[in-house]
């Protein structure tokens, strides 16, 4: 049987590696990154390594602002669209069957739904559905231009998403609108379909969907693909390189639920809804960044004191400017 490491095969659709297209993204984005392009391209061993497989190519790439990397697990692959670091390291992953495409989360920004979506049409196959993994706006913005690109595709979440989109939704759009004006969705696009915990078939390829309460967010899909040892955690599993987003405290129980990933065997594989895929080493990792953020949450009085101890704890991290966003969502739910 082949290792995992064989069956993981990244290619870059802009034939960049991870680190050729973190280096030109902090490059282009060091204003807002706050970091030096060395400090972006730093590589950690618990990232998933790339298998040396050949590149492909398509007629769009050369323009792409994104990045694209596929795993490919014999007749299934995952493609991956990472944003640049102004749509927040954000991931759309891409499952393409034997006949159609799921596609999970939307990005940020507009123009990277709209680059993803280009991307789709490149695969010669039709959208099954759109899945929402949780209800943070860098997931769902892009799902306007998605639903506008793919009408006939239709758009599933977890029940009690759709309610949180509908009652917060569009104040979260007003909240980014002075950062990003028209780059951001101009209205909500709810979900229309529930999706059941438990094992489907979808296209051939099976999933098996559990739903998290109170970890990154307040409510969170994930999914394995058994047949493929896949786990997609999105936001509950952070990169080694990246700061994690704290938006709420729930410390706690989002340290019990990534012990919970922990025990998962032969899941060595984790797409993750920032950064590029990781190895299961990043569940420990994320558990100690989660602990840490714990302790200088109880001991910071104010949202300042606590980004910048987070940042001095997780000095080699990228993406610091987000630990002072995600300090004052944070901060503000005290009131």
């Amino acid at each position: 049987m082949p290792s995992s490491n064989s069956r993981f095969q990244r290619l870059s659709q802009a034939v960049l590696s991870r680190s050729q297209f973190l280096q030109l993204a902090a490059g282009a984005l060091l204003p807002f990154a706050g970091l030096p392009p060395s400090a972006a391209a730093a590589k950690n061993p618990e990232l998933a390594q790339n298998g040396g497989a050949p590149r492909t190519e398509d007629a769009a790439a050369s323009a792409r602002m994104g990045a694209i990397l596929v795993s490919q697990f014999g007749p299934v692959k995952i493609h991956s669209y990472l944003s640049p670091l102004d749509g927040f390291h954000v991931n759309t992953q891409m499952i393409e069957g034997p006949t159609a495409v799921v596609i999970f989360d939307g990005q940020l920004l507009l123009t990277y739904a709209d680059e993803v979506a280009s991307y789709v049409r490149t695969l010669g196959k039709p959208v099954d559905r759109i899945i929402l993994s949780h209800a943070h706006t860098d997931h769902w913005s892009g799902l306007q231009v998605l639903t506008e690109r793919f009408p006939d595709a239709r758009v599933f979440a977890l029940d009690g998403i759709a309610d949180q989109l509908r009652a917060r939704g569009q104040a979260r759009l007003d909240s980014f609108r002075p950062i990003y004006g028209d780059r951001i969705a101009t209205k909500v696009t709810v979900p229309t379909e529930t999706i059941t915990q438990g094992v489907q078939r979808i296209d051939g390829i099976t999933y098996d969907f559990k739903r998290f309460v109170d970890a990154e967010s307040d409510l969170q899909l994930a999914a394995l693909l058994p047949e493929q040892k896949v786990l997609m955690a999105f936001d509950l599993v952070f990169s080694p390189n990246e700061h994690a987003f704290t938006v709420v405290d729930h410390f706690d129980h989002w340290m019990i639920i990534l012990e919970r990933l922990k025990v998962l065997q032969g899941y060595d594989t984790i797409t993750i809804g920032h950064d590029t895929p990781v190895h299961r080493s990043a569940i420990d990792s994320t558990i100690t960044y989660i602990k840490r953020a714990k302790e200088i949450h109880a001991a910071s009085a104010d949202a300042k004191t606590y980004s910048e101890s987070l940042k001095a704890a997780f000095p080699d991290r990228q993406l610091a400017s987000m630990v002072d966003f995600s300090a004052k969502l944070l901060y503000a739910a005290r009131r």
